[in-house]
């Protein structure tokens, strides 16, 4: 790995209750190398390694793959030969130089520089969501799930499948809107070598170790929080009380008791808090802590193969369960209900023989570590790093240039869990991340009259629609429709209107009006508008990759400076390039060439708006205009140049020189 590409690798691992007083959140920078093992037979030999660096002064974070849990037990390849849980099982030691212990306000100031200076997070989020199930496909996997907890098999399965997604924005951004939603306790922000990364705001500790004592808090129970004080408070007595929630989470409790005993001093465990409730941000969730001491002599590896993964997200017995997980479910959970932390080296001499009252003998081979469960966490792959869609039959197609992303969401059946119930929970737990407002509006600009409405309507609406859809946001055409309907009726008589449609996250309508003027038109040409070209004015190339482009937004700062300056310089628009030097499009405007006779306009490959106004244009027979790439070049000797869009229909455009003046109001 080349030196620059080191400095690109850190691990943020943020606890959003740290304070000046309590610095918890860990910071890793310095990146220096990994140990990785695939397989069980490697565990031991990767704890050693990552132990003697954390003893030379390296600090060490730790993420374990499920599957490489599940091979600690299932082990025997008879018993998992028919497994559809392929895919890589790896345990992961980054070794880093330097570590900062941050308060809370420390780590919001770090993401906040390392996203760009601004207190609100940039523009990111998730598109093109698809389920690695169908809704049949989950029903028959829940069915086969009953069907192994009536024959006596297992009395708690957890099912789980996967989401996969475009991401747009940078990682950090997307993180720090999520982190907004979801403050927890233990999530991470880690950049892997290869371009590779991981968000997490996992709520569930696994397991922590300081000194001596042994601590787990396994999560297993959630009501969703009320509506109003009196609601919230109702929920929170339901849960508590509710005797289905507490048998689900005593069976947890019981497993991670019976597993902390394989490496407890016998009579140690124990259980100081049984079914507290806690509040999140939208649910209530039910937690129980179990202690232990740690014996003497036990190494991090023996603590790793008698918990991991953690039972919370097996389901039990915890043995027998994971052999039916790997029947039942179609893709590897992969980090997803692994697990990720950090392992410090043991911080006193080898003379000690004893540690918080227990013996310890004259070595303690474990240092201190705090793992998480890995839920609510999402990987991140470099465009270049593996195919499309990577996790077995994950459906869907993929947009080149974004990172491609994968999250896993799931929960425990029992039997009398209900398939419709469980996969609306789901839909919901899967809102963490695509109900998160990635920071921006889609809109519409259309022309308008009372009398006629909205012209090219249908159009404007089909492409919102496939917008809101591939960003998941809520939309009711229906609703717009009525919305568009009752504003036409209180605009003016006569003249046309500008009328600018948005639409937020969650489906808000918002409406705004304006008489329609006349445009600026060169003086000198009276029959042409006036384009700069980008390049000549110092804007910077769009990237042909930015997902976005293709969706009608309110991010594009950049495109408005274009048309703005434009227009203080006697102009309509400004026209861009990407990175190749290939036309696009203009700030507000398609645009069209005349070439020996023959119209052209740049393809959408190229990084540009569908425009209404362009698609009309292309389907005009008399026209005839067609696809191809363009450059500045073709711009500068065209027949005819042409700038488009649906509110000011079709107009020709001439290259704007130096000190032009326009005719006519704006």
């Amino acid at each position: 790995m080349k030196s620059d590409e080191r400095s690109d690798v850190f691990a943020l691992l943020d606890d959003c209750d740290a304070s000046a007083a309590r610095r918890s959140s860990r910071l890793y920078t310095g990146f220096v190398r990994e140990h990785v093992a695939t397989d069980a037979a490697g565990l031991d030999a990767v704890c050693a390694a990552a132990a003697a660096d954390a003893a030379s002064g390296l600090h060490a974070v730790v993420l374990g793959d499920y599957e490489f849990g599940r091979d600690l037990h299932l082990n025997d390849p008879a018993k998992v030969g028919d497994s559809t849980q392929r895919g890589t099982a790896s345990l992961r030691f980054l070794l880093f130089e330097r570590c900062a212990r941050l308060s809370r306000d420390e780590t919001d100031a770090w993401l906040v520089a390392m996203d760009g200076g601004a207190s609100e997070p940039s523009v990111a989020g998730a598109a093109n969501v698809v389920e690695s199930v169908t809704r049949e496909e989950y029903d028959a996997a829940i069915a086969a799930v009953h069907a192994a907890l009536v024959a006596g098999d297992s009395y708690e399965i957890n099912y789980t499948y996967r989401l996969a997604f475009d991401v747009f924005g940078s990682p950090v951004a997307l993180y720090r809107r999520l982190r907004a939603r979801q403050p927890v306790h233990y999530g991470a922000l880690i950049a892997l070598p290869a371009g590779e990364w991981v968000l997490s705001c996992s709520p569930e500790l696994f397991v922590e170790k300081k000194g001596a004592r042994l601590r787990t808090r396994p999560m297993k129970g959630t009501t969703a929080r009320g509506r109003t004080p009196e609601d919230d408070a109702r929920a929170r007595a339901f849960l508590h009380n509710d005797v289905k929630n507490r048998a689900e989470n005593l069976m947890i409790v019981d497993l991670l008791r019976n597993d902390l005993s394989r490496v407890a001093r016998t009579g140690s465990v124990r259980v100081p808090a049984l079914f507290s409730v806690e509040p999140y941000p939208s649910i209530w969730a039910m937690t129980s802590t179990i202690e232990a001491e740690l014996n003497a002599g036990v190494s991090f590896a023996e603590v790793l193969r008698a918990l991991f993964p953690c039972g919370s997200i097996t389901g039990a017995p915890k043995h027998r369960t994971m052999q039916l997980i790997d029947e039942i479910e179609t893709t590897p959970r992969g980090l997803y209900t692994g697990t990720i932390g950090w392992y410090d080296a043991p911080d006193f001499g080898s003379g000690a023989t004893t540690r918080d009252g227990v013996d310890v003998g004259t070595s303690e081979p474990c240092g201190d570590f705090c793992l998480s469960v890995a839920i609510r966490t999402l990987t991140l792959a470099a465009p270049d790093a593996a195919p499309a869609r990577d996790d077995g039959d994950v459906r869907g197609g993929h947009h080149p240039g974004a990172l491609r992303g994968s999250m896993g969401i799931g929960g425990g059946i029992v039997l009398d869990s209900v398939a419709a119930d469980e996969y609306a929970e789901c839909r919901l737990k899967a809102r963490f991340l695509t109900g998160a407002d990635p920071g921006f509006q889609l809109f519409e600009t259309m022309k308008a009259t009372r009398t006629a409405g909205v012209a090219h309507l249908d159009r404007h609406l089909a492409r919102l629609a496939g917008s809101a859809a591939q960003l998941d946001f809520a939309f009711d055409e229906g609703s717009v429709r009525r919305h568009i309907a009752e504003r036409c009726e209180q605009l003016a008589e006569p003249g046309e209107h500008r009328f600018r449609l948005a639409i937020g996250k969650d489906g808000t309508v918002a409406i705004a009006t304006a008489p329609l003027g006349p445009v600026k038109m060169l003086r000198d040409e009276a029959s042409f508008v006036g384009v700069l070209l980008a390049p000549e004015h110092g804007f910077a190339p769009r990237r042909s990759d930015d997902f976005l482009l293709r969706h009608k937004t309110t991010h594009r700062a950049e495109f408005d400076r274009g048309w703005h300056e434009a227009e203080a310089r006697g102009g309509f628009d400004t026209l861009f390039v990407n990175e190749r030097g290939e036309l696009t499009e203009g700030g507000r405007s398609n645009v069209f060439v005349k070439l020996e006779g023959q119209w052209w306009t740049p393809p959408l490959e190229g990084g540009l708006l569908p425009g209404i106004m362009r698609q009309l244009l292309l389907e005009d027979p008399q026209l005839g205009a067609r696809e191809r790439v363009l450059t500045l070049g073709d711009v500068r000797s065209a027949e005819v140049l042409l700038v488009c869009n649906a509110l000011r229909g079709a107009l020709a455009a001439r290259i704007l020189p130096a000190g032009a003046a326009v005719s006519g109001p704006a």
